[in-house]
């Protein structure tokens, strides 16, 4: 028996199969927005996935402060930072977080306590009241931590990474934000630190810099 040799069409296969398709009369319409199409931002279960993930978020997270940063003409980009930033007025959101216990490394000019976290936000809250303008890096959050001396426990995190979280048909249901605290930063001092001179607020921003 001779070996076969693939190379050859044997015509066994009919090229025309692959180019049919069964004929439906439904519209193009009825074709294209299926009633069980999986993405359908009017589908009850996306709206459905919606609420319980704001009800988790809710019913397990605390209260937190997000002071969104404004887009200014003066940020560097060469060095990727802002030498003064901006921040709109602040908002009160739920999120959830475990607190992470503090480290003290010491650096170059002393000991530094170094604080990461990462909380996670209900999307669709974060979109109602930013719109397409989510948190990204450099936004700061103030954090309730249960410090044994309120003087040392950390507050003021900035946002060091943002990611989409949770996906239910195509939708994302949470925002996860990795956090780090900010350690003598003149930038991102408390505002009950600052100087009275030092504040100005203008077209509902604050430049003393939270």
């Amino acid at each position: 028996m001779p070996i076969h040799n693939f190379a050859v069409d044997t015509g066994q296969v009919d090229a025309d199969i692959w180019d049919t398709i069964l004929t439906s009369y439904r519209s193009e319409s009825e074709l294209r927005h299926t009633p069980i199409a999986i993405h359908d931002y009017e589908s009850a279960d996306i709206k459905l996935a919606r609420s319980k993930a704001r009800e988790m978020i809710n019913v397990s997270g605390a209260e937190v402060t997000v002071f969104i940063r404004t887009d200014n003409h003066d940020y560097d980009a060469v060095w990727d930072e802002d030498p003064d930033p901006t921040y709109w007025n602040p908002m009160k959101i739920k999120g959830y977080f475990k607190p992470q216990p503090v480290e003290t490394e010491l650096k170059e000019w002393g000991a530094e306590s170094i604080n990461k976290t990462e909380i996670v936000f209900d999307h669709f809250s974060i979109k109602q009241l930013n719109g397409s303008r989510m948190l990204r890096i450099g936004d700061v959050v103030q954090l309730p931590f249960n410090s044994v001396d309120p003087n040392l426990g950390p507050k003021n995190y900035r946002i060091l990474n943002v990611t989409p979280s949770g996906n239910f048909r195509y939708t994302w249901l949470y925002l996860t934000c990795v956090l780090e605290t900010l350690t003598a930063d003149i930038t991102v001092r408390p505002e009950e630190d600052m100087p009275e001179e030092e504040r100005m607020r203008t077209n509902g921003r604050y430049r003393e810099s939270l």
